[in-house]
């Protein structure tokens, strides 16, 4: 019986690893949003960190998604982080939060300074694989 249990055990962490491992994010080679002028410009993102599959998910073998807004002031700094939508609701909030808050932007210019953007969204997906 002992054995069994220690089976089960070393199954939920293989599973677990491979889940976080082989979680698909989605991320864009850029964003959209506004600048000052009204225009809608692409903003790159240059580095993104990774994403964290939350264990309740895994344990649970949920996926979902969770829609994102922010702006970025001139220097790239994120501003007003927000959830706009999730599914399922508060699962993948806090993990998809901390992902974006990690992104790094090159900034669009207008007559040479950078500018703020305002009204981005970004879509992250959590999928098991």
């Amino acid at each position: 019986m002992r054995e069994i249990r220690q089976n089960k055990a070393r199954l939920w962490a293989l599973i677990g690893c491979l889940a976080y491992l082989i979680a698909a994010p989605s991320f864009a080679a850029s964003v959209k949003g506004t600048v000052p002028s009204g225009d809608i410009v692409a903003v790159e993102i240059v580095k993104t960190p990774k994403l964290k599959y939350p264990r309740r998910a895994q344990r649970l073998d949920v996926e979902g998604f969770v829609m994102v807004g922010f702006d970025l002031s001139k220097d790239g700094e994120i501003l007003d982080l927000r959830v706009i939508d999730a599914q399922p609701r508060l699962m993948f909030d806090k993990s998809a939060l901390k992902f974006v808050g990690g992104f790094k932007f090159s900034m669009p210019e207008e007559d040479g300074d950078a500018v703020p953007v305002t009204d981005i969204k970004f879509k992250v997906r959590f999928a098991l694989q």
